[in-house]
């Protein structure tokens, strides 16, 4: 191992903003810095100003509500910078871990670290780019789609090991990649913000259902609101509540029975999250979400609640295997709306669905995933 120790992680979030890419890379700078690395967080503007840890791009995140062209642009932008920041700091780095996505940040700043000599870890928490083909963006027998595909290529193969977070996408890349180095590195929820003591939140006055982060283009809305709608049909004492960046015609045009929040930290969202009785996240049936395990059903999981969860792929199976929720095969919101309304009347359905995931919730700390994880890095150094 060199003698320089210094690791930079490449995120496009990062503290306080309450995204997934931030949440998970918060635990890995602390567990780092327990192993007696030294971090240094290459993020956004978007991030706190006074983190000693964190150097900050002079451009933003790019806006999952952008167009096309603009994500693009936004991306091509961050990366260029980030990846300018890894070439100047290659002689005081023994590794840079990215994460991906947005995924042209990502292969940018892991061309300059390939440049610069310097070793990286390439995380990948959504696969692009399949997910450009699900999303029918790009055509992947396209001469574009072959271009992205051999860039994918080109990144995991420069990389000294690569990452990522569902046993389907570890599956998936060591079959299509059986020269590369391919480890699990789950999300989970965070332990010291889901502490135990949220086990004993009081629950709210009516029994509710809630969403929390992104309604981006991997989840089902139009579902999301023809549940809600049934539900207020059948029973109005049953309320929902959406929290997060969520689009603005939830906000002008709120139903009697749902309640909008905006975006907020990890902390509130917590106590909010403990407050409910179950947690709802609804897949669009498209095949790259086969493989999906969002990290909002590990915010549920943390703060005790069964969830909903659909359509079949591993989420659903993991839910249905766990006992710790109700999985659906197909995005059925009459189905869906059946149940919430059988288990808010049913006690002892929901008791056995919690008292699960209070005993499975202990597999899922991020803190102790990532333990795990960097505790056998200096093997790849």
């Amino acid at each position: 191992m060199r003698l320089n120790r210094k690791i930079l992680i490449v995120s496009s979030e990062y503290f306080p903003m309450p995204a997934a890419a931030a949440s998970r890379v918060i635990p890995w700078v602390n567990e780092l810095l327990k192993l007696s690395f030294k971090p240094l967080v290459l993020s956004s503007s978007t991030v706190d100003k006074n983190d000693k840890l964190v150097e900050k791009s002079f451009f933003p995140t790019p806006n999952n509500k952008a167009t096309l062209p603009v994500r693009l642009a936004q991306e091509f932008l961050l990366g260029l910078d980030l990846g300018l920041r890894v070439f100047v700091k290659k002689k005081k780095v023994c590794l840079c871990i990215i994460t991906s996505p947005p995924f042209f940040m990502a292969c940018i700043c892991a061309i300059f670290a390939r440049i610069s000599n310097v070793a990286y870890i390439f995380d990948v928490r959504d696969r692009y780019p399949r997910v450009l083909s699900d999303l029918k963006v790009v055509k992947l027998q396209s001469l574009l789609g072959r271009a992205l595909q051999s860039l994918e290529s080109w990144v995991y193969e420069g990389a000294k090991q690569v990452t990522t977070v569902t046993n389907g996408l570890l599956t998936e890349l060591r079959n299509e990649f059986p020269n590369v180095d391919v480890r699990l590195l789950r999300n989970g929820f965070d332990e010291e913000i889901f502490s135990k003591e949220l086990l004993i939140q009081e629950k709210a006055d009516f029994f509710t259902v809630v969403y929390h982060g992104r309604l981006g283009r991997f989840y089902d809305r139009d579902a999301y609101l023809k549940v809600i709608d049934i539900v207020g049909e059948l029973d109005p004492e049953i309320r929902f509540l959406m929290i997060g960046d969520l689009p603005g015609e939830l906000f002008l045009h709120q139903k009697p029975n749902l309640t909008v929040l905006p975006m907020m930290n990890l902390e509130n969202l917590s106590v909010k999250l403990a407050s409910c009785q179950l947690g709802m996240c609804l897949l669009r049936d498209l095949p790259a979400m086969k493989s999906a395990f969002p990290a909002k059903a590990y915010d549920y999981i943390g703060a005790g609640l069964p969830q909903l969860v659909g359509p079949e792929g591993e989420l659903s199976e993991i839910i249905s295997k766990r006992g710790i929720g109700v999985s659906f095969k197909k995005i059925n919101p009459q189905k869906i709306a059946s149940t919430i309304i059988e288990i808010k009347n049913n006690p002892d359905m929901l008791l056995a669905m919690r008292d699960q995931v209070i005993l499975d919730r202990n597999n899922y700390g991020r803190r102790k995933l990532a333990q795990s994880y960097f505790q056998s890095i200096h093997k790849i150094l």
